[in-house]
């Protein structure tokens, strides 16, 4: 397949990057690492105008590590991420999620961590070539007015299915976010709009910079837990991240992720509010996978390789995994 015709700009600053995306809006995509924008070009799933490329920004790399938190770039590539000595020693949940991403020839030394976060949501019924999707009715992220996959949805359920987001959200990750009036910041959990046709809360003259990692107050143990047909190159089928500090004993922070399960990544506070001051036991297993079940039952399509019944079922098994391994269960 051929790329469609566009501009192409490289600008040498974000301060020119962001002067051309004001511009342009959102008749212009921005190319980090490029191995799923240019995919989706050949597809005809994306048809800009212009691409503005960040390779030759030098500012929009790199890694910093501060005393409270650990700034990484937006167009840092997967592979210098996971290397980065302060991420091993303080993050190592975020380095087990990158090894997962893709093919390490590939999405590891090509891919991005901006770019990551900023995977567009997939569907079956929607990633697939020009010519399968001319025999399909239009859907909500190609001009039509139904979700495909849930007939009725007043928008795009399509799955968030990047391997970092659970974790990142899991770490209380922040983000800049950069515009031509100036910066602004959000936690990662709320940069999801948790509607796929238009799934991350940014502005169209607006690029994602850094990624802030804090470091936490104590020690923290955590757990990330993937499900997919093959162990590389897939996209999870389900995926979670927990989190937790002890003390004396104790939980005293906890947060549970599940992703790729539906636009958006899903906090499940009520298992948090329920572990959260306890003394971990087993019982604690069960409790989370039955939460996770329900919020997967409300969430979860059938627009998915695998079926909307066996990925709900292993939402529940992912959490469970996740939740007994970060509590040292």
């Amino acid at each position: 397949m051929r790329l469609p015709a566009f501009a192409y700009h490289a600008p040498g600053s974000l301060a020119e990057a962001l002067r051309i995306k004001n511009e342009l809006g959102t008749s212009a995509s921005i190319l980090a690492g490029g191995t799923e924008l240019i995919v989706n070009l050949k597809q005809r799933l994306s048809s800009p105008a212009a691409v503005i490329s960040l390779k030759n920004i030098k500012e929009m790399s790199g890694i910093e590590a501060k005393p409270d938190a650990v700034v990484v770039k937006a167009g840092t590539s997967l592979m210098e991420t996971a290397d980065n000595e302060a991420i091993k020693k303080h993050f190592p949940l975020l380095v087990k999620a990158i090894g997962s991403i893709g093919a390490i020839g590939i999405q590891h030394f090509r891919g991005t961590i901006g770019g990551n976060l900023c995977l567009q949501p997939r569907c079956i019924l929607y990633n697939q070539s020009l010519f399968w999707r001319s025999g399909k009715d239009k859907c909500h992220r190609t001009g039509g007015k139904d979700c495909l996959a849930l007939k009725g949805s007043e928008s795009c359920n399509s799955v968030c299915s990047a391997d970092t987001v659970p974790v990142l959200v899991a770490l209380s990750a922040q983000l800049t976010i950069a515009g031509i009036g100036g910066k602004r910041s959000m936690p990662v959990s709320e940069f999801f709009t948790a509607k796929g046709e238009s799934p991350f809360n940014l502005a169209p003259e607006e690029i994602v910079t850094e990624i802030r990692l804090p470091i936490p107050w104590a020690p923290i143990s955590g757990s990330y837990q993937r499900l997919s047909f093959r162990s590389a190159v897939d996209f999870p089928t389900v995926n979670a991240a927990a989190v937790a500090i002890m003390d004396k004993g104790r939980v005293e922070s906890f947060r549970v992720v599940l992703s790729a399960a539906g636009p958006a990544p899903i906090i499940l506070k009520e298992a948090e509010s329920v572990i959260k001051g306890q003394t971990p036991d087993l019982e604690m297993i069960e409790l989370a996978g039955n939460i996770a079940l329900k919020a997967a039952e409300g969430a979860i399509v059938d627009n998915a390789a695998a079926s909307k019944d066996y990925r709900i079922k292993m939402a529940a098994v992912t959490v469970r995994r996740a939740v007994k391994e970060a509590l040292g269960l």
